[in-house]
């Protein structure tokens, strides 16, 4: 989450960071190790050791980082394999919805932090992304069905894990519970934009032949977008939840 799609987005997290020094630091789920780049930039100081984990190594070949971070591979859908009181702060993104047991990931966390440490989590609500564009029929069916549809990587789906992000860690009455949302918007439907991405990433409905959407429902959907673009009318709204938890 380092890179200019995503400069809003982490000021509004990094805003909510109090590290101490010579933290220690975890992001699960961390794929391309992104977040992390960007808070030992954001940290220069602060950070002894960062550990990023995923569920694979395929994102890791291309990652551009350097001491302190440090990644490996690990199922976050498990238990953790990092011994209590190891962590100062936790960070995951757009992992909780793909894992099925969330109440062990959420006492996996309270687990691993030191007392008094912060976990931010960090989840889209996918049912709530919104385009602009004049048929709302096939934009909202687009939408709906890739924010359903479960990818075979998956463990689990949860649509509106940004929504229930609060009540999952709160319920369990180990953490000082805040939430705040961040919505992402964009004007401009073009490569490197994130509505841009994410309308390719659509396309893997009917690549991959799941009945959720057809190849021409797709095409007039890209179609919609292409041409709000050229009328000037384009939008691209993604809302992210951000909880914040202290351990108590």
């Amino acid at each position: 989450m380092s890179n200019n799609k995503f400069l809003s987005l982490n000021k509004a997290i990094f805003e909510q960071i109090d590290l101490p020094d010579n933290a220690v630091v975890a992001d699960l789920g961390c794929k391309d190790a992104g977040f992390l780049v960007g808070l030992q930039q954001a940290f220069p100081d602060k950070i002894q050791k960062a550990i990023g984990v995923d569920i694979t190594d395929k994102w890791f070949k291309d990652v551009k980082y350097k001491k302190p971070i440090k990644l490996k591979v690990m199922d976050c859908s498990k238990k953790l394999k990092f011994p209590d009181n190891s962590f100062d702060f936790v960070f995951s993104a757009d992992m909780f919805e793909c894992v099925s047991d969330k109440d062990l990931l959420v006492n996996e966390i309270h687990r691993i932090l030191k007392p008094g440490g912060t976990v931010i989590c960090v989840n889209c609500d996918w049912e709530s992304i919104a385009y602009n564009g004049e048929n709302k029929k096939i934009i909202s069916k687009a939408i709906h069905a890739y924010a359903v549809t479960k990818q075979p990587w998956m463990d689990d789906l949860d649509s509106w894990i940004g929504r229930r992000m609060y009540g999952i860690f709160n319920k369990s009455n180990l953490f000082e519970s805040s939430v705040s949302i961040h919505n992402v918007v964009e004007t401009e439907y073009s490569e490197g934009f994130l509505g841009y991405e994410l309308s390719k990433d659509i396309a893997w409905l009917f690549e991959e032949k799941t009945g959720a959407l057809s190849k021409e429902e797709y095409d007039e959907f890209i179609e919609n977008l292409a041409q709000v673009q050229l009328n000037g009318s384009y939008i691209f709204s993604k809302p992210y939840y951000i909880y914040k938890g202290i351990k108590k």
